[in-house]
């Protein structure tokens, strides 16, 4: 909420904002602290040989603390020449690596798209950032990832947030909380990245390598480079995020990161990737080449049995409907069983008892299939 000057009046809004944030926000674009005690501190800054200074409240259990924040953003806005609203949620997004999505969509004002592409862009931005995790979190990076994803990646996408959409065409940003720097005092003790730094940075680099890799199966017309780019992070999962944020008109769209002020990396700069209608048809191609060559290995499928058949006694060949790996989406999943798991699958068909089954899943054609079944088991849960 702001007044008829363009000054935020919102106290919820300004108290939200820590100390630390303040402290932050100020260190991190030019400001020196000049004098501090119990309440706060002073900080200048000279601008074009003019000196500002601005009190920063030390803690919110200052009766007047969201008044004098208030005070803060005005000088702030004052010296940098921007709105107070952009101002305050910079400061909220401090301790927050930013990747921030510009979309393009056509017919549409400014900070608007179609719901449906709206929602398919949210609903990738996840899986792009749960693709660079995984890769990240593996140590080995794969050209497929299974559907069950480790306990930290959960942990990690739990706590990234997605921000406001703002106008300039439509622009979303996912942030990811990133612990502050704290230095130790001794110079020669190494400074090791956080798990959340790193998945920022391995999204960052695996979004870039599918934009070259893309512009490559383009020139030549193979998709090479998209294998050869793996070890990047590059991932069917990402292409196909990396597609879904185009919504199903392929909007074409831009991906920038900004690192928190909390954690700088001094010299380091994040070009912006784009990408065109052109590239979405390439990247839609490689992440189908990728799951038919790759399978998701020792994954868990679990559904009920709905086609049989087989000649005479041997091995016979079955389709269930189920989930893998125990996400909320059904696929069909075709195998071949050896004679005593396939009499396992006739009753679990009879009785219409859920069948599970471990293999490696790889896509043919149009049809999901399992290789290398085993374990195979009936469950007393049915799906009726």
């Amino acid at each position: 909420m702001i007044d008829k000057h363009g000054w935020i009046i919102d106290l919820a809004a300004l108290n939200a904002r820590t100390p630390a944030e303040l402290t932050a926000y100020l260190s991190f674009t030019g400001w020196a602290v000049r004098q501090t005690d119990d309440k706060g501190a002073s900080w200048s800054r000279e601008v074009d040989g003019k000196v500002s200074w601005v009190l920063q409240p030390g803690h919110r259990e200052l009766l007047d603390y969201p008044i004098r924040v208030a005070e803060l953003l005005r000088t702030l806005s004052e010296v940098e020449g921007r709105d107070q609203l952009d101002i305050l949620r910079e400061i909220g997004n401090v301790g927050m690596d930013t990747h921030r999505v510009r979309a393009f969509p056509e017919g549409y004002p400014p900070g608007m798209i179609g719901i449906d592409d709206g929602v398919q862009a949210f609903e990738s931005l996840r899986n792009l950032v749960a693709a660079a995790a995984y890769a990240e979190s593996a140590g080995q990076p794969r050209a497929v990832h299974p559907a069950r994803k480790p306990a930290n990646v959960l942990d990690l996408l739990r706590d990234v947030r997605i921000g406001p959409v703002t106008e300039g065409s439509f622009v979303f940003a996912v942030h990811v909380p990133v612990p502050p720097l704290l230095t130790s005092g001794d110079p020669e003790s190494p400074e090791t990245d956080p798990f959340e730094r790193r998945v920022s940075l391995r999204l960052q680099q695996a979004v870039a390598a599918a934009r070259a890799a893309a512009d490559s199966a383009m020139r030549t017309g193979e998709l090479d480079a998209f294998t050869r780019l793996v070890p990047e992070g590059l991932s069917a999962n990402l292409c196909e995020a990396l597609v879904g944020l185009g919504g199903g008109m392929h909007h074409p769209f831009e991906i920038d990161l900004r690192l928190a002020a909390t954690r700088p990396m001094p010299g380091r700069t994040f070009a912006t990737v784009s990408f065109s209608r052109d590239h979405f048809p390439v990247l839609r191609a490689a992440a189908s080449q990728l799951r038919q060559l790759v399978p998701e290995a020792s994954v868990l499928v679990e559904g009920n049995v709905v086609r049989l058949h087989r000649e005479g006694t041997e091995a016979g060949e079955i389709s269930l409907t189920g989930t893998v790996d125990g996400e909320d989406r059904l696929r069909r999943i075709w195998m071949t069983l050896p004679p005593d798991d396939y009499q396992l699958a006739m009753t679990a068909h009879r009785e219409m008892r859920p069948l599970a089954v471990r293999g490696d899943l790889i896509r043919r054609g149009t049809r999901l299939w399992l290789h290398h079944p085993h374990d195979v088991q009936t469950r007393e849960d049915d799906y009726r």
